[in-house]
């Protein structure tokens, strides 16, 4: 089960962010949701964290399709060595633009929808700002986010990764949306509602 953060209103608790109100929204009606809770220190500087991620996940625009970067750059790297053994550079070129053309193609017959994921991009972010470990699996070595459990981390050790994930957001999704960094926290702060 998902970790969530609340607010305590006088309606109740509700969902402190939008990525915690769609997981609510999940839930059954009468349906008992058992957990335990914790007193956040800063509960303002959470909100802004996730509503500097909203923002920019709400800008984000999957680009790339089903062959991920990671892949991408292994065939463009094995591509230049071969180039590099044969002294010819770009003779490869054509063959890797078909081989990847044919691995569109394939993935796109096997998956024809792919959702747009909320935690999927909180996860990719918070691996491009380097909170991450790496963890074996079947497939071999991958990065895994790094946890912002506040029940594991005070303000102190949060300012870091907020600041770094701020960061990795403006470098790979926001920059290209807003003139400067500041005027892109105001967008956030007005999607958080303290503005």
């Amino acid at each position: 089960m998902a970790e969530i953060a609340l607010i305590r209103t006088a309606q109740g608790l509700v969902p402190a962010n939008e990525a915690d109100r769609e997981i609510v929204q999940k839930w059954k009606l009468g349906q008992v949701i058992h957990g335990k809770f914790t007193k956040m220190r800063n509960a303002k500087f959470h909100r802004k964290f996730f509503s500097m991620l909203d923002l920019a996940w709400e800008y984000w625009e999957p680009a790339g399709g089903l062959v991920p970067r990671q892949e991408m750059r292994g065939i463009l790297g094995l591509a230049k060595f071969f180039e590099a053994q044969n002294g010819r550079p770009g003779q490869l070129s054509n063959a890797v633009a078909a081989y990847v053309d044919g691995l569109k193609l394939a993935r796109t017959e096997r998956y024809p929808v792919v959702d747009k994921s909320r935690e999927a991009f909180r996860e990719w972010v918070t691996i491009e700002a380097g909170h991450f470990h790496l963890v074996h699996t079947p497939d071999g070595i991958r990065k895994e986010a790094k946890s912002i459990s506040w029940a594991e981390m005070d303000d102190t050790k949060f300012e870091p990764v907020y600041r770094d994930v701020f960061n990795a957001c403006w470098r790979l999704v926001l920059s290209a949306h807003f003139q400067s960094e500041a005027e892109a926290m105001v967008a956030a702060e007005m999607i958080g509602g303290y503005a």
